[in-house]
């Protein structure tokens, strides 16, 4: 029951690393579109266009890292100093994306009085803090069940 439930979210994590890199390709077109539509804003398009990109290639990353840690899962190796930096790394890129979504509402704040894009990264920004929360507290689970592993087996 383990492997099924093991593949069926590996593979959703890996449907969602497509969709990712679909919207990658997406947010191209789109900058473009609105570059088109809005002439006015045309400076705003790189800066904004690397830090989309940048959320979504941290998402990616985040995604990765835990494909990781789900192998390490499936192969029982859960209480190891590599599934401790898999959940750290994954604590980190969402870290940065709140990060990237913080410049994004300044930047946009700069540029536009009362974007309502703002919204949209100030929703990002919570949820990847809360996220990141979650697994900085899975990190110290992780912590605790290796130093009682390791207790464990010097006492045996």
């Amino acid at each position: 029951m383990k492997s099924l439930r093991v593949k069926f979210i590996k593979s959703l994590l890996i449907i969602a690393i497509v969709i990712l890199a679909a919207a990658s390709y997406g947010i191209f077109k789109f900058a473009k579109v609105m570059g088109e539509i809005y002439p006015m804003f045309v400076n705003m398009k790189y800066p904004m266009l690397f830090l989309c990109e940048g959320i979504i290639l941290a998402l990616i990353f985040a995604i990765l890292f835990g494909i990781f840690a789900l192998k390490k899962y499936e192969g029982d190796s859960i209480f190891e100093k590599k599934m401790l930096f898999d959940l750290q790394v994954i604590s980190l890129c969402f870290i940065g994306i709140f990060f990237l979504s913080i410049l994004s509402i300044i930047y946009t704040n700069f540029n536009l009085e009362g974007s309502i894009t703002n919204l949209i990264f100030i929703g990002f920004g919570i949820l990847s803090m809360l996220i990141a929360q979650i697994f900085l507290l899975l990190c110290d689970l992780i912590k605790e069940g290796i130093a009682l592993k390791e207790e464990n087996d010097l006492t045996i």
